[in-house]
């Protein structure tokens, strides 16, 4: 049914996120394995705190994804502008309405 990965990082500015995730999207979209699509998410409840929401086909094609070089490159660039380490949540697809 699909493939999610979460990561929740903390960062004193959602914009740098925004345009991260922008700019990877733009330049990988289409050659990226299984790549759906990716929300950034804002905590109301603790500024500061985002969680990037990224969708693929299947578990096997975002390992894939995370082996290419372009996405440990971004990976790195995601960790320079956090603070701390991310942490990473991998959640398979059980159910899907509308």
């Amino acid at each position: 049914m699909g493939f999610t990965q979460t990561m929740t990082v903390r960062a004193a500015d959602g914009k740098a996120l925004t345009d991260l995730m922008s700019s990877w999207h733009s330049a990988e979209a289409g050659s990226a394995p299984g790549y759906i699509g990716s929300r950034l998410l804002a905590d109301r409840d603790d500024p500061g705190r985002f969680m990037v929401v990224v969708d693929f086909s299947s578990f096997e094609e975002a390992e894939a994804n995370n082996a290419r070089a372009e996405t440990q490159e971004w990976a790195g660039r995601l960790q320079a502008a956090s603070q701390g380490e991310p942490e990473f949540g991998n959640w398979d697809a059980i159910h899907t309405v509308g």
